[in-house]
């Protein structure tokens, strides 16, 4: 066998070999997809270019995919429909209605006249703050003896608080001082009518 045909003869079988290992390296480097999911099938204009060899290849560069967050706001703002606006409240130009002038209130002190019964004198003093009665005391009751002095020491604090509860002379007698109570009302009345309550 001449040189020739045998150098002819080894570069059909070294093209062979290489063409055989291209072909074999193609299959062995060919990407892996999951049917359904390839980026070529969604976009059929897009190349992807060979990696080089012993590296692993993806279908499409990680900055070619669209990122989630770059897509959320189109699908939210769409899922949500359209956007309506909350009413303002408005306020009007016009000045709120000014308040009403204080009307200043007097505080007056009143004595009752003197009512006399069977165990001394009784006369009332209140203290009024514009038509209400803010006080109630006794100037004079009944004391001449000890037990008048104890029956006033009872009826009257309880006949000063039922004047100020009662805002007027339509008070209940205390039990037991019924005439203590009777010139206590009388009196009471009396300075109510003076001060025009």
């Amino acid at each position: 066998m001449s040189t020739t045909r045998k150098g002819a003869l080894r570069r059909v079988v070294l093209s062979s070999v290489v063409t055989v290992s291209g072909v074999v390296l193609m299959l062995a480097l060919k990407p892996h997809t999951v049917p359904g999911t390839s980026v070529q099938a969604a976009d059929p204009t897009r190349s992807v270019a060979p990696a080089p060899s012993g590296t692993p290849t993806t279908t499409a560069s990680a900055s070619a995919r669209p990122s989630p967050s770059a897509s959320k706001p189109a699908a939210a703002s769409a899922s949500k429909g359209p956007q309506t606006k909350a009413p303002t409240a408005t306020r009007s130009a016009s000045k709120p209605p000014s308040a009403p002038a204080k009307q200043t209130v007097t505080t007056r002190s009143v004595t009752g006249s003197t009512v006399q019964t069977k165990y001394g004198p009784v006369q009332v003093r209140i203290t009024l703050s514009g038509d209400r009665i803010t006080a109630a005391s006794a100037v004079q009751s009944p004391s001449e003896t000890p037990r008048s002095r104890d029956i006033s020491s009872t009826a009257i604090p309880t006949l000063n608080q039922r004047t100020l509860s009662a805002q007027s002379a339509d008070i209940d007698a205390v039990s037991g001082a019924s005439y203590t109570s009777e010139g206590y009302i009388g009196s009471l009345q009396s300075a109510l009518d003076k001060a025009g309550a």
